[in-house]
């Protein structure tokens, strides 16, 4: 707007300078309003509004057509995650109805004590972070893995090189903690929708074999320490106590690595923060590329910017207009230049 008044205020001076025009330049006083009257820098002013204008928009149109498939994932991410948020207040209600206990009226009949449009939710929790988990299990093998190198350096030792021991203690340890973590990631993926609810069997068969793996390992330990009563005689233990000791060690390894797969979120609240995650993405790709593409974007639509372009150009004709009649100073010049523009009505006599 600003350099559009200084370009009129400067030609408005320029053409009074000039002569060109004169009070009979916008016409008869009782003739008609008709644009054949306007100066010509006045009708060149509206051309070029009527330019920019349809430019606006017709760079509002590219720009959503180019960024609608983001809008889109964008929505159906939102949707997503309103859907998973809604699915964790019903949780909530549900849960709390369990835990209070029941309000009975007169009839007998028990009143909820949670309304159904009640968001007892709490908000998205923050679980133990992978890079955690990751760590704990990592400390579990290392852990386990000197118990199960006394039982196989026993039965291997001259038989097969010391690396190869190390490599099944290590395989060995990896399978009993990472199998209780997978089997509680499964359970803890049944509370979902849409989950194969057959993975149950094949988690209750993994723990039977886990079981008879600790179990026979317990026991290996417990016949290789067994060997010398010597040293267990003074410490008052007896054989049973020693392979309870390995069998409780091994269980509560794998109780702690089962824990850990727990440990995430619930599906539901965890498809809300991927959701929301996703969202927060493409918004921010949304409107990367419409700053890259049209920066006078705006989401309510190009009117506000049309308007903006006819005040800028209707202000650059006032200017125009002043400029000419401060510049040429006669009231006559003034008079027929205010009755053209509807400032002032002239009756003839």
């Amino acid at each position: 707007m600003a350099v559009l008044i200084a370009q009129a205020e400067a030609r408005g001076a320029a053409d009074a300078r000039g002569h060109v025009l004169d009070s009979w330049s916008f016409g008869d006083p009782a003739a008609e309003p008709s644009e054949d009257f306007d100066p010509p820098y006045v009708i060149c002013l509206r051309r070029q509004r009527d330019v920019a204008v349809e430019s606006a928009r017709e760079r509002h149109g590219i720009t959503e057509s180019r960024a609608a498939e983001l809008r889109r994932r964008s929505e159906v991410a939102g949707q997503d995650m309103a859907t998973a948020r809604s699915m964790m207040d019903r949780l909530a209600r549900r849960t709390a109805r369990l835990q209070e206990p029941a309000d009975h009226g007169p009839d007998g009949a028990a009143n909820e004590t949670v309304a159904d449009d009640d968001p007892v939710w709490e908000g998205e929790t923050v679980a133990l972070g992978l890079r955690w988990r990751l760590l704990i299990l990592f400390g579990i093998v290392l852990a386990e893995t000197p118990v199960h190198h006394l039982v196989f350096q026993y039965f291997l030792a001259g038989r097969v090189g010391v690396a190869a021991i190390w490599a099944l203690c290590v395989s060995v340890a990896v399978f009993l903690v990472t199998g209780p973590y997978v089997a509680a990631l499964l359970v803890r993926a049944r509370q979902a929708t849409g989950t194969e609810r057959r993975l149950t069997l094949v988690v209750v068969v993994m723990a039977v074999f886990w079981t008879a793996v600790v179990v026979v390992l317990g026991l290996m330990c417990g016949a290789v320490l067994d060997l010398d009563q010597d040293k267990l005689g003074p410490l008052n233990l007896t054989p049973t106590t020693v392979v309870l000791m390995f069998v409780g060690g091994l269980i509560v390894a794998g109780t702690m690595a089962f824990m850990l797969g727990l440990s995430r979120r619930h599906p539901f609240q965890e498809a809300y923060a991927t959701h929301r995650r996703m969202r927060d993405q493409l918004e921010a790709m949304r409107r990367m590329m419409i700053e890259q593409i049209n920066p006078e974007y705006t989401e309510a639509g190009p009117e506000a910017l049309v308007q903006a372009i006819a005040a800028a150009y209707a202000a650059a004709e006032q200017a125009y207009f002043a400029a000419l009649t401060h510049a040429v100073g006669h009231p006559s010049f003034t008079e027929a230049v205010q009755h053209r523009r509807g400032l002032r009505q002239v009756v003839p006599s």
